[in-house]
């Protein structure tokens, strides 16, 4: 007799422990993707440095993930009162209605216009599936003094780098229809942008001038669209994917990933002050060097984790 798999708890590399970020305490909550694959469209044909859209291995229902939000709710049943930032994920485009249907994200946000402490919420999404009648209708969920940000995997500035290289297809142009759709509601909404540190094809210095070139436009969307900006600082490790078609891209040297965190915050201080940078470790169990990861954890995170909550370059010193 088969042993069957009670989806609603994620994966364990998709069970998230909440941290400190600078929008107050931050949990990442992951649902699964209810696409007719139960992987994200793009799996295949994009994204080579990524294996997360890979999903749960089953096609999700709106029932299945009733389930998972029930079971995330009492699992997380001590935490959530204290929660500041959730941020919500399925492995691919929360916003495409064939990943997650409408009457999920409508039950993800009643749950969170419930919760007091929460005053961000951010779903993560490709560009094409963030438009001005969805952004006002998630809004309509919330509440008042609730904000709705979106995560977009820019990872790069560079287009060379974001389409040549990770064959991730989002233009400028598609960016800032993005910015578009979320203009006009005030400060209740907000773009999360994700910075690849030392993503293939780049190494040593011209990662750090890449990264801080990625910041720069980022920041020049928030002045043209009257959009927030924060920043997701992600450095690049070895997953399945990247070591295929980048076999000896290394992973980002944190020494590397320091020194262009000092330019940035310096920047956003004089720039954008209003602007947040968060440094992420977590890669669903995806890193292919997990000793080597777990080393690099226990020397850099202390540092990272008060940087995450200070933006104060003082606290990157090793």
């Amino acid at each position: 007799m088969s042993e069957t798999i009670d989806f609603s708890k994620p994966p364990e590399g998709s069970l998230f422990e909440p941290v400190a970020s600078p929008r107050g305490l931050r949990l990442a909550l992951v649902f699964g993707n209810e696409s007719p694959t139960g992987r994200c469209p793009f799996y295949n044909i994009q994204c080579i440095h990524c294996d997360l859209g890979a999903g749960e291995g089953v096609s999700f229902t709106p029932e299945m993930n009733r389930h998972r939000l029930e079971f995330l709710k009492q699992h997380y049943k001590e935490i959530l009162p204290k929660v500041g930032h959730l941020v919500i994920y399925n492995y691919g485009s929360t916003l495409n209605d064939k990943e997650l249907s409408r009457e999920t994200r409508h039950n993800i946000l009643e749950f969170v216009a419930g919760l007091s402490s929460v005053k961000r919420v951010s779903f993560d999404s490709r560009e094409q599936f963030v438009t001005a009648d969805r952004i006002s209708e998630m809004l309509e969920y919330l509440r008042a003094d609730q904000s709705l940000s979106i995560t977009l995997g820019l990872e790069s500035q560079s287009e060379e780098v974001r389409i040549g290289h990770l064959k991730k297809s989002i233009t400028r142009d598609e960016v800032d229809a993005v910015f578009t759709a979320l203009a006009g509601h005030g400060r209740r909404t907000a773009v999360e942008m994700n910075v690849l540190f030392q993503p293939p094809g780049i190494t040593g210095n011209e990662a750090i001038t890449e990264a801080v070139a990625t910041i720069e436009y980022g920041i020049r969307m928030m002045q043209k669209h009257d959009v927030l900006v924060d920043f997701n600082f992600h450095p690049y490790y070895p997953s399945i994917k990247g070591t295929k078609f980048f076999p000896d891209h290394p992973r980002a040297m944190m020494e590397h990933a320091i020194r262009s965190l000092f330019m940035i915050i310096r920047l956003i201080k004089q720039q954008s002050p209003e602007s947040r940078i968060f440094v992420g470790w977590n890669d669903e169990g995806h890193d292919l060097q997990p000793t080597v990861k777990k080393m690099k954890q226990l020397l850099y995170s202390p540092a990272f984790a008060a940087f995450n909550v200070s933006q104060d370059e003082d606290d990157l010193q090793i």
